[in-house]
């Protein structure tokens, strides 16, 4: 391998490794918003709830003070939720470059090996044009019987 191709394949590697750390920092990202959407829907929900018993003040004002202590957790989680999604957006859009660049290295990577395969064939015809024309004859292969015999 020539001194361009191992250094395609070497960048080629890199390119897939900074993917795989992409899609692993996406995939975090993601499940951190997962988990922080389940929050602010738990949230929601025990806000919704009705919670039964009697109506004493001690009550209605415990419930108040819940409710309350429930919407500054809400908004919170709301707050946290708002950060998460700017982050997976960063997160997403480098998993995105990481792509695209792994793709234009393999494209340039196999472009380079198409570009010596025809290479490699041109010299071997050349090779043999030049046989054919010196009037030297190609080895034969032996594929058959050494046996000598008739």
């Amino acid at each position: 391998m020539s001194k361009k191709g191992f250094r395609l394949a070497t960048v080629e590697r890199l390119r897939e490794k900074r993917l795989e750390d992409a899609a692993q920092a996406l995939h975090e990202a993601q499940a951190a918003v997962r988990e922080a959407q389940a929050r602010r829907d738990d949230l929601v929900e025990r806000l919704r709830a009705q919670r039964h018993g009697e109506n004493t003040p001690y009550e209605l004002e415990l419930e108040s003070v819940y409710r309350f202590r429930l919407r500054g957790d809400l908004a919170e989680v709301d707050h946290e939720l708002h950060k998460l999604l700017a982050k997976l957006a960063e997160r997403r859009e480098a998993w995105l470059q990481a792509r695209a660049e792994v793709h234009a290295v393999a494209a340039l990577h196999d472009r380079y090996r198409k570009q010596r395969a025809e290479m490699l064939m041109r010299a071997e015809q050349k090779e043999m044009d030049e046989r054919a024309g010196s009037g030297r004859r190609m080895p034969v292969a032996r594929t058959g019987d050494d046996s000598g015999g008739a």
